[in-house]
C-alpha cells in the first residue's frame, strides 16, 4: 500500500470522526470523548517512536510529545501536519522504492492520531502514565573504529537565530580507508538543526578554516569560495535514521581531513538564549574487501519553461544505484525518479511530493537497484504555476541548475549490503 492511498485512508477515517463529532456534540467547553484511542494506552508510543528523537524536552523540536500534558495543546497543529504528511518530515512515496532510512506513519497509527486529536484526545487511565523517555546520547550505530570531536566549543549567541558553521576534523590516518558508515551525535541538540559531514584531501576547507575569525572554531558559508565542491558522505536531520554499509562505502585517502557543516536554528522556545556546541563526528570503516561507491551528479538544464523540467542520466556500464540525494532549488509539486532499461523496462526509484530542501536527505535503498548497462535515470520535475527559483546553498556544490541529484553507485555490478 502506498503513502498516497495510507493518507486516503486516514483522511477518510478522519471524515468519519468528525462526523460522528458532530452528531453527539453538547454544548460544553471540551471536545466530547468520541475516541477510541488514548494518549497512555495508544498514542504514547506511536509518538515516543515516530518523534520522540526531535519532540522531546531539550529537542530540537519547539515543544515535547512525550508527556500528555506537553502534548494535548498541540493537538490541532498535530493533526493538521499529519493530514498534510508534513510530519514526520519524510517526502517520498512509499512503495515507490523502498528505504532503509524511511519513518512513513503507517495507516492504522495515521487513523489513530487523527481520531484522538478530534475525538476529545483523551488521556486514559492515570495508573497506566508511561515514563517519558529521556535524550540518549550514544552512538545510534554502535561504537565507531574513529571518534572526532569539534576541537573547541562554539559559541551561538542569544542574538542570532540561525547559522551555518563548517568545523575540520583532521583523522590523522595513516592509510587509505573506506567509510562504511557515519554517526553523529550533536552538542546543542536543541539548536543543532542538521549536519552534513564531507571527506577533503586538497586542504581547501584547512586554507578556509585558517582565513577565517581566529577567535571562533571553524568557518561560515563558503560557497561563494568554492566549497564544497562535492556531495556529502552523509546527511543528519533530527528524526532521520543512521545508516550503516557493511561491504560499500566511501573513499578515505589516508591523512584526509572531516569537514563537519552544522546547521543551527533557534525555535521560539529556544530563542535569545545562548548554546555551546561541541558536536562528534564517528566514522565506521570498512574491511579490506569493502569496495569504494563512486558519485555521479545528475543535473537538469539551467533554463526552465513550461510546467515540466525533465532530463536523463545514462549509465554508460553495469551499475548497482545505492542511494539518490535530490535537491530542488524551485517551487515544484512532485519529483520522479525512473529507471529505464535498455529493453524499456521501468524501475521506479523515488517519488517526492512537494520537495523540500529545509529536510536534506539522501535516500538509501533497501535492496541495491542493478541496471545494466545503456540504462538511463529519467527525471522528472512537475512546476507550480509561475514556479519561482529559491536559490539556496548546495550540498552537492552546483547551485546553478535548478535541480540536481547525487547518485551514489558501483560499477560493474552489485555488492552484497
Amino acid at each position: 500500500m502506498t503513502r498516497l492511498t495510507n493518507y486516503r485512508l486516514s483522511l477518510f477515517a478522519a471524515a468519519l470522526v468528525v462526523v460522528l463529532l458532530a452528531e453527539t456534540s453538547v454544548p460544553q467547553g471540551h471536545t466530547p470523548i468520541a475516541s477510541r484511542f488514548t494518549y497512555n494506552e495508544h498514542l504514547f508510543p506511536i509518538f515516543r517512536d515516530r518523534c520522540g528523537s526531535c519532540h522531546i524536552e531539550g529537542g530540537v523540536a519547539p515543544m515535547s510529545l512525550v508527556t500528555y500534558q506537553s502534548a494535548y495543546p498541540w493537538t490541532q497543529s498535530i493533526r493538521e501536519e499529519v493530514m498534510g504528511l508534513r510530519m514526520p518530515p519524510w517526502q517520498a512515496e512509499d512503495g515507490f522504492g523502498d528505504f532503509k532510512n524511511g519513518h512513513v506513519l503507517p495507516a492504522h497509527e495515521m487513523d489513530m492520531i487523527l481520531e484522538w486529536s478530534a475525538g476529545g484526545y483523551p488521556q486514559g487511565p492515570r495508573d497506566q502514565a508511561p515514563e517519558p523517555p529521556v535524550i540518549s546520547d550514544g552512538w545510534s550505530l554502535g561504537e565507531p573504529a574513529v571518534t572526532l570531536q569539534v576541537p573547541e566549543a562554539f559559541e551561538l549567541d542569544g542574538g542570532t537565530s540561525e547559522t551555518v558553521r563548517y568545523f575540520v576534523l583532521p583523522t590523522d590516518l595513516e592509510a587509505d580507508s573506506v567509510l562504511v558508515g557515519v554517526d553523529f551525535i550533536p552538542g546543542a541538540r536543541a539548536v543543532v538543526r542538521g549536519a552534513a559531514v564531507f571527506v577533503d584531501d586538497t586542504g581547501t576547507a584547512r586554507a578556509l578554516d585558517d582565513a577565517s575569525d581566529a577567535n571562533r572554531p571553524g568557518f561560515g558559508q563558503a560557497s561563494d569560495m568554492g566549497y564544497p565542491t562535492t556531495a556529502p558522505i552523509a546527511v543528519f536531520t533530527p528524526g532521520q535514521q543512521r545508516v550503516i554499509n557493511a561491504a560499500v562505502g566511501y573513499p578515505l585517502p589516508a591523512g584526509a581531513d572531516i569537514v563537519l557543516r552544522v546547521h543551527y536554528k533557534k525555535t521560539w522556545i529556544t530563542e535569545g538564549s545562548a548554546f555551546s556546541d561541541q558536536s562528534q563526528v564517528g566514522l565506521h570503516l570498512g574491511q579490506d574487501d569493502a569496495a569504494e561507491l563512486e558519485s555521479a551528479l545528475v543535473a537538469s538544464p539551467t533554463a526552465v519553461s513550461g510546467r515540466q523540467l525533465a532530463f536523463t542520466f545514462e549509465l554508460e556500464r553495469e551499475s548497482t544505484v545505492f542511494s539518490l540525494f535530490p535537491e530542488v532549488d524551485i517551487e515544484s509539486s512532485e519529483l520522479v525518479v525512473e529507471a529505464v532499461q535498455p529493453d524499456g523496462t521501468r524501475v521506479p526509484m523515488l517519488w517526492l511530493r512537494e520537495p523540500d530542501n529545509g529536510w536534506p536527505t539522501r535516500f538509501w535503498f533497501d535492496d541495491p537497484v542493478t541496471l545494466p548497462a545503456g540504462s538511463q535515470l529519467e527525471v522528472t520535475t512537475l512546476l507550480e504555476p509561475a514556479a519561482q527559483r529559491q536559490p539556496r546553498v548546495s550540498l552537492v556544490g552546483n547551485a546553478t541548475a535548478p535541480v540536481r541529484i547525487a547518485v551514489d553507485y558501483l560499477s560493474g555490478g552489485s555488492a552484497a549490503n
